[in-house]
């Protein structure tokens, strides 16, 4: 039986939407105990369009590896149940607008106050400081802000409008870097015992993984442009007989052995194009890792899901959640020789784990969880 990598860390978890979701998640594969508090509506998420039986796709994907309870941070009952389980807690993760736990009479002097070991954590649009901190955002908002809309564009038709990535990149990214901050703030706290702040904004998380403003500062060129100039011009997706191919062919030997496979001493799109038109996908795949070509099939959803290689790294596991049955969704993509993650447990239902958790965080029987519950407190 392994061990995980996280466990005996507790984390409360306070966010909705997906930058603090996903961060969360991932914590919670790796072990640590995380608990996910909602309002006793439950949180935005859950009613993100398709439901399928009542329950949202993103929130099925989301809140995986978590218990789930319900709280209402706004009774003063509640509130003074969140304080006491900060006490027992490791890290607290939030993405409200910024100064709402201030608000709600939680900010970082008062966590710091009740645990000098609490490692508390906030992701917003634009950080906790600076002059468009209140400003409310979500990822389009990021992807905008951050200059990513605008780099898009050169991969669609650089004369064209901007473009929005079509997953929440501005707020995965953002998610990672909070992931990053708590993993280091743990390990700053085993040699002090002190906990700290986490400051994450998504603007800042998007300009900090971009290598386009070093190529912009430096060149006035962007990484797209600076790549497409780089690299041989026949590079890229082609149409093969029965769906598309994407190849890369760096100058150098890549290029040389590409030349030798298709006897072709002048590369040209067009000639490469019908080089590949009259293969079928597989055949041109199968041409090129051969040859020592970087190359792969474009694939759809369905192909991924079906994909040897994927399903060799568990890359999809199967989930059996209480209402949907068995589902399959993505796998933890960290391989760990002593601690390995796990993403198999279900997103919970509303208040799933409220006997559960306040029993042993807080001592509560069920009786008085229940008399709670009718008072609006969860």
């Amino acid at each position: 039986m392994f061990m995980k990598a996280l466990e005996g860390i507790r984390v409360l978890d306070l966010t909705h939407a997906m930058a603090g979701p996903i961060c969360t998640m991932f914590l919670g594969a790796m072990g640590a105990e995380v608990i996910k508090i909602e309002p006793p509506w439950g949180e935005m998420t859950r009613m993100f369009p398709p439901l399928v039986k009542g329950v949202s796709p993103y929130f099925a994907f989301l809140d995986r590896n978590k218990k789930g309870v319900t709280l209402n941070l706004k009774h003063p009952k509640g509130l003074d149940m969140f304080k006491e389980m900060v006490k027992k807690s490791d890290v607290v993760v939030e993405n409200f607008w910024p100064g709402t736990m201030d608000v709600l009479g939680l900010g970082w002097e008062t966590l710091r106050e009740l645990n000098p070991g609490i490692i508390f954590a906030s992701i917003s649009g634009f950080g906790q400081t600076g002059p468009w901190s209140n400003r409310r955002s979500f990822d389009p908002i990021a992807q905008a802000a951050s200059g990513y809309m605008w780099l898009m564009k050169d991969s669609i038709d650089p004369e064209g409008p901007p473009h929005q990535a079509p997953e929440a990149i501005a707020d995965t990214i953002p998610g990672f870097s909070a992931l990053i901050g708590i993993l280091a703030a743990l390990v700053h706290r085993s040699k002090t015992g002190r906990g700290q702040r986490i400051d994450v904004a998504q603007m800042d998380a998007m300009i900090a993984v971009s290598p386009s403003f070093s190529f912009w500062t430096l060149a006035r060129t962007t990484f797209k442009r600076a790549v497409s100039g780089y690299g041989v011009r026949v590079s890229g997706c082609h149409k093969a007989k029965d769906g598309y191919v994407m190849f890369s062919l760096p100058p150098g030997r890549i290029t040389d052995w590409f030349r030798e496979l298709i006897g072709m001493e002048e590369l040209t799109w067009d000639a490469v194009a019908a080089w590949v038109a009259e293969r079928t996908v597989d055949k041109v795949v199968e041409l090129l890792v051969k040859a020592g070509i970087p190359v792969a099939p474009v694939h759809d959803l369905d192909d991924v899901l079906a994909n040897e290689q994927a399903r060799a790294r568990e890359m999809f596991v199967k989930v059996e959640h209480p209402v949907l049955g068995e589902t399959t969704l993505p796998g933890f993509p960290i391989k760990f020789s002593e601690t390995k993650g796990d993403m198999t447990t279900p997103a919970p239902l509303l208040g799933q784990h409220n006997v559960e958790v306040y029993s042993a965080l807080l001592g509560l029987s069920e009786d008085e969880v229940e008399a709670l519950r009718k008072e609006g407190v969860i």
